[in-house]
């Protein structure tokens, strides 16, 4: 998957946005490293990581900006935002006050990026459902949006999720979506 040897084609920043809590740090870190903790440390402001795929002929960097979901961050929130290719719009399965919270981000989405591929994640699908995978696809529906569930602790569809909005940004500069 990574290879430092190897030169990237196309860098692509991502935004990651979400309510605390929703596992937007740990899907970042299991796509990124491969691994997952039990232990849970609040993002402060964002975080920062690097990662590399293949997605056809294409060697891609994906800068990924994990941004702090508590509402006293939203102030800096524009300045994170600024130059993104794209975003994952991210809630954990099993709380249903992040599902309910996602208008919310989709305006914050819009306001600062519009325009630009989102995929909407059902995160935490290894624990009981909450929210239905049936309210996570109407949502999407209405807002036009792709819609995948992952598991940050199983690693279920987390490189998946990059591969497809990878392949989405792609199409838009290839003039093909």
């Amino acid at each position: 998957m990574t290879a430092a040897t190897s030169s990237c084609t196309h860098r692509f920043k991502i935004v990651v946005v979400g309510d605390s809590e929703v596992g937007k740090t740990s899907l970042v870190v299991r796509f990124v490293e491969g691994t997952f903790s039990e232990e849970y440390i609040k993002t402060i402001g964002v975080n920062f990581f690097i990662q590399d795929l293949d997605i056809g002929d294409n060697r891609i960097r994906f800068l990924v900006w994990d941004t702090a979901g508590q509402e006293r961050f939203g102030p800096v929130r524009q300045e994170y935002f600024q130059g993104a290719k794209g975003a994952l719009l991210v809630y954990d399965k099993a709380n249903q006050e992040s599902f309910d919270h996602l208008e919310f981000w989709i305006e914050e989405i819009n306001r600062y990026c519009s325009g630009i591929p989102t995929i909407l994640v059902g995160n935490k699908a290894d624990l009981a459902e909450v929210v239905t995978t049936e309210q996570g696809q109407q949502l999407a529906a209405k807002h036009n949006l792709p819609f995948i569930e992952t598991s940050a602790k199983t690693g279920e569809n987390t490189t998946q999720l990059f591969y497809e909005l990878g392949t989405q940004i792609l199409a838009i500069l290839e003039g093909t979506d």
